[in-house]
């Protein structure tokens, strides 16, 4: 490999696709390697900023390039529109047209996005928050401000973090309209029992509605209608129901599972397609981690952390190193005014007592720019970032086994 320049290519400049490009860039300046990022938009998206957005916070643009400068990565804005994971090759249409750009090694730092084809009637009557599209943050905040005037209710389906921190917002800064939330399950049911009364008391203060135990068979204009034949009728309807990756590896042929994401190997390299590494919400690992790795930033940027260093020991002739990590906290945000934060350590399990209230919030806005700092630093000093728990999947891996889950693939 010392005599040929491999061609890294990274996909999505999201958390983990930005985590891999300038990590990866700066900890290969000595050798024969050329990394490129591509992604659809110029700008990065603060993800969990987006319920503020859909409430009339305006975006924070940061340009991709300007993210980038000092580095040697080579930033491709366009969109993919295929995948050849047999010839390694990616398909792109740019403003100058289509192109191919074959690769070496690749990285999918798609991200994710909420499901909308899980639910007939999601698609053409839910907004839900992510960045591109008609019925995203933006444009939700100019139907909620055309509701105003003369009041109306917005139904919000699903209560995992980011149904409840859409809810809050939305009821706390539009208080004239009615905001009820739909669960299929129990309110808050992926913590635990105290985090959840807190939660739900919050909501109930910013007068939430909360309907338990409905699950949604189809959404209609103006109406959600459960499994049970029972309606719902909304004058706007949110939608956080669930996440899935990009469809683009399975459609290549890559093994994923029924979110769409890549089946990896403790090196986090797709199992079908050893040349294809997965990052973030791409990346389902078939073995302990050490830690759950749900969908978060934390997730998105030690997973992004390591396939670079990765991909550096591949370029300096050394052994990969299995993936491992602990996690260390979450934070919701329930409105303007208020949020709850909890320790998670080692094993995302909440322990310890909880920070709420305008501390809590503090708390959590603090986390949010702490992470997206690590990006600024990682540039400045390659190999910054670190990790606790890196050895616990290192273990794991030993005698590590092929995890049995269902695949789409």
């Amino acid at each position: 490999m010392k005599d040929k320049q491999n061609h890294m290519v990274i996909l999505g400049a999201g958390y983990a696709g930005m985590m891999t490009a300038i990590r990866l860039a700066g900890k290969t300046k000595k050798h024969k390697v050329r990394v490129t990022l591509i992604n659809a938009a110029a700008h990065f998206s603060e993800r969990p900023r987006l319920h503020e957005v859909a409430t009339g916070n305006p975006p924070r643009l940061r340009p991709i390039a300007q993210m980038l400068e000092g580095t040697t990565v080579q930033f491709c804005q366009g969109y993919v529109t295929k995948l050849d994971a047999e010839r390694q090759k990616i398909h792109l249409q740019t403003t100058d047209g289509e192109e191919q750009i074959p690769y070496d090694y690749l990285v999918m730092a798609l991200g994710s996005q909420v499901d909308r084809d899980s639910v007939p009637g999601v698609r053409d009557h839910a907004y839900t928050l992510d960045t591109n599209g008609p019925l995203t943050a933006e444009p939700l905040y100019e139907r909620l401000q055309e509701m105003v005037p003369s009041g109306g209710r917005v139904v919000v389906v699903g209560s995992g973090p980011t149904g409840i921190e859409a809810a809050a917002e939305i009821a706390d800064c539009f208080p004239r309209l009615q905001v009820t939330m739909v669960t299929q399950g129990m309110f808050g049911s992926f913590t635990k029992p105290h985090i959840q009364a807190y939660m739900r008391q919050s909501l109930q203060r910013l007068k939430v509605q909360i309907v338990e135990q409905v699950t949604v068979a189809e959404l209609r204009a103006g109406s959600l209608v459960g499994s049970r034949g029972q309606t719902i009728p909304f004058d706007l309807c949110v939608w956080a129901g669930g996440f899935k990756a990009s469809p683009l590896a399975h459609q290549a042929g890559v093994q994923v599972n029924q979110r769409q994401q890549i089946l990896a190997g403790p090196y986090l390299n797709s199992l079908s397609h050893p040349t294809v590494y997965a990052v973030g919400d791409a990346v389902y690992p078939t073995y302990n981690t050490g830690a759950p790795l749900r969908m978060s930033l934390l997730t998105a940027l030690v997973t992004a952390a390591h396939v670079a260093d990765n991909l550096t020991c591949l370029l300096q002739g050394k052994e990969q190193r299995s993936f491992g990590f602990s996690t260390y906290g979450q934070g919701i945000a329930l409105g303007r005014h208020d949020a709850v934060g909890f320790n998670t350590f080692p094993n995302d399990q909440p322990i310890g007592p909880l920070a709420t209230g305008r501390l809590g919030l503090a708390i959590r806005n603090f986390f949010v720019w702490l992470l997206l700092s690590v990006l600024i630093l990682e540039r400045r000093w390659p190999g910054f970032f670190f990790w606790l728990g890196r050895n616990s999947g290192r273990v794991a891996a030993a005698g590590w086994q092929p995890l049995s889950t269902p695949t789409e693939s």
